[in-house]
């Protein structure tokens, strides 16, 4: 069941592999950040009509191309006939002019691939309506902001009257601690680096990371406290051997939950 956040906002439950985002524009108009496993359309179109009230759904708005965000998006355009956008970056052209969304992007690709094979839901041939660059307002009060470094094209998306950004994998929110993708996990981890303190000098009050919960309150601040430790620091006192034991459970428990739908967890 979808659970509000916020006015006009949204947490989608059925979705596998990411956070799965509905928000309303200013003008009513409602759009999904992101989409999640293929394996979970129906239940997010599903969800989308649960708490829709007779409106359509215009818009899937993708932070970025790994198929745990984007594997359902060309099935949810099928279905609601949703415009679909993403950031340039991420996309290719094809021959005939079309724009697709090409999901095998950054060092861990070849990983990414394997496993969509094995879940049978290949996104390479997903068609984008609405190619993004630079900074765009995508709907009426929902800014795109580019944060390349995690993908080429990996996009935030600020609802800028409810003070809330929709941020992707900028970010991990375990609970108790925002935490960074790891380095061997982004297309370009210096970018990145860039990109994350950039963004945090301008972040919001709350922010819906791609995985783990919403942080309503805080968010921003903790951005910002993120952006300033270099890579591979440690807490005062932490041995070595104890920080590479508590980003092994880190790492294992985003592993555990990342085929689960939020109900399950």
């Amino acid at each position: 069941m979808a659970e509000q956040i916020a006015p006009g906002t949204w947490w989608l439950h059925g979705a596998r592999g990411s956070n799965v985002y509905l928000v309303e524009a200013a003008d009513g108009r409602l759009a999904l950040i992101d989409a999640g496993f293929g394996s979970g359309a129906e239940a997010v179109v599903a969800e989308v009509e649960s708490v829709a009230g007779g409106r359509n759904l215009t818009h899937i708005l993708l932070t970025h191309s790994h198929f745990d965000h984007s594997g359902a998006a060309g099935e949810i355009r099928r279905q609601t006939g949703a415009a679909l956008a993403a950031g340039r970056g991420d996309c290719h052209q094809r021959r005939d002019g079309e724009w697709v969304l090409n999901p095998n992007v950054g060092r861990t690709h070849l990983a990414r691939l394997f496993v969509r094979k094995v879940l049978h839901r290949g996104v390479a041939e997903t068609p984008i309506d609405a190619v993004l660059a630079g900074e765009v307002e995508v709907l009426p009060g929902v800014r795109a902001v580019p944060v390349p470094g995690h993908t080429p094209g990996s996009y935030c998306y600020v609802a800028e009257a409810a003070g809330l950004a929709f941020v992707g994998d900028l970010v991990i929110h375990h609970g108790d601690r925002l935490t960074r993708p790891l380095r061997w996990a982004n297309h370009d981890d210096s970018l990145y680096l860039r990109t994350l303190a950039g963004f945090a000098a301008r972040a919001p009050v709350a922010g819906c990371p791609g995985h783990g919960p919403p942080l309503m309150e805080g968010f921003g601040d903790a951005l910002r406290i993120l952006a300033t430790i270099p890579r591979g620091a440690r807490p005062e006192g932490e041995s070595r051997l104890r920080a590479i034991r508590r980003r092994t459970k880190l790492l294992r428990s985003f592993a555990a939950n990342i085929g689960k739908r939020r109900d399950e967890r």
